[in-house]
């Protein structure tokens, strides 16, 4: 290269990094022992730069420092990356490779050193629509491109829920009611993850860097302090609940399953219930109890004979086998009773209401009917599924005929 040749350059500390401000422009000074050459940055500052460093040279002509930013202006009057679409659209049809310069006549019809390189910026910042293949550039697959276009619609929707994360972070640090989005869970559940499972957990790295932008340790400890601040876990939070992997709260799937079953009531499979509800029915449950579902009655018979009536309530009355809550009830298996609360095998809205045995209503029940001798013996039996009737009222032990 002679003297005062414009080149592109890019400087070693900057190998790591593939963005344009990582490259800089020089005019070639002299040689440098048998491979580098001596190149004066646009700032006036000398470096020495092996061959490879190089990444575009301006052929042609020679320029001085003070020709640079005039022929950047240049270049950046005809810089158009939209272009860069429609030149990929036309090589395709022929699945021709093609040079900057060659790129500069068909964008620009135009072949002058700012034209030309122009024309390298933008298929040297392509990632999209060109491969590069030494000094040419091989325009990729509509397939290949499709797919390239949905890995950067999905890393650009990954930042943009990635900052509405933080702002989100903020603003509930900050005592303001926060409305935590879908995309927010990945972030929490992260935290989440490295208090229960510490440097096991597989988001460790994400929890880590959440603390970290914050400026807080990056410890399990910390992410449990910052979750009691967010309010999302409680001071006394049940770890060990949490590591069971116990699920403490109903998807909105199953929320919506239930809301359709109290709309429109299924049909009910057992047309014979047996009608207890004239029996006097007994339960012994405090004022707290949401879930009443045992109660007594006596029946009166001929003979001075007496039947006791133990009445269950009857929650298939309401649950198709297959269904949505069935597999979650298979799933949880039972309703967990713990000294911190409740976790049920239904929603709320079911086994305090319908599933239950509540109070002034008539509700469906598996009814076990049983006669006893003298000595207490069981004499006769029966089962049958049924209707009862609870009473209004919440004494310890209490009666009502319906």
């Amino acid at each position: 290269m002679e003297k005062g040749t414009l080149v592109e350059f890019k400087l070693r500390t900057d190998s790591g990094s593939d963005h344009r401000r990582s490259f800089q422009m020089g005019i070639v000074e002299r040689p440098e022992g048998k491979k580098n050459w001596i190149v004066l940055g646009a700032n006036g500052q000398s470096h020495t730069v092996h061959p490879r460093q190089i990444t575009y040279v301006i052929a042609g002509e020679t320029y001085t420092l003070k020709d640079i930013p005039q022929f950047l202006e240049e270049v950046e009057s005809c810089f158009e990356p939209a272009s860069l679409e429609v030149a990929w659209e036309l090589l395709l049809e022929d699945g021709e490779v093609v040079t900057p310069v060659q790129l500069a006549q068909l964008l620009f019809s135009d072949q002058s050193p700012p034209h030309c390189y122009a024309a390298h910026c933008l298929l040297s910042d392509d990632k999209l629509y060109f491969k590069q293949k030494g000094d040419h550039y091989e325009p990729r697959s509509a397939l290949q491109v499709e797919e390239l276009k949905h890995q950067l619609y999905q890393q650009a929707k990954r930042i943009e829920e990635q900052q509405q994360f933080y702002q989100a972070l903020q603003q509930a640090l900050a005592g303001e009611p926060v409305d935590w989005r879908g995309g927010d869970l990945t972030y929490l559940q992260a935290l989440e993850k490295f208090v229960l499972l510490g440097e096991e957990a597989s988001h460790r790295t994400m929890a880590a860097e959440i603390l970290s932008a914050l400026q807080r340790p990056t410890t399990p400890d910390a992410a449990f302090d910052l979750l009691v601040e967010l309010k999302l876990w409680s001071l006394h939070e049940n770890l060990y609940l949490r590591r069971s992997q116990t699920p403490v709260q109903f998807s909105p799937t199953i929320l919506a399953a239930v809301t359709e079953l109290l709309e429109n009531p299924p049909a009910d499979s057992h047309l014979d219930r047996r009608d207890l509800t004239q029996l006097k029915t007994y339960t012994i449950d405090d004022e707290a109890t949401s879930e009443i579902d045992d109660g007594l009655s006596l029946e009166f018979l001929e003979n001075d004979q007496q039947r006791l009536w133990i009445h269950i309530a009857d929650p298939s009355r309401w649950i198709t086998l297959g269904s949505v809550l069935d597999r979650e009830a298979q799933r949880r298996g039972t309703t967990l009773y713990l000294p911190t609360g409740m976790i049920p095998m239904f929603p709320k809205e079911l086994s305090t209401g319908p599933m239950s045995l509540v109070q002034g209503k008539v509700c469906c029940a598996l009814s076990f009917g049983v006669i006893l001798t003298p000595e207490g013996a069981i004499a006769e039996y029966e089962i049958c599924c049924s209707q009862v009737c609870l009473p209004i009222g919440s004494p310890i032990l209490t009666w009502m005929k319906c």
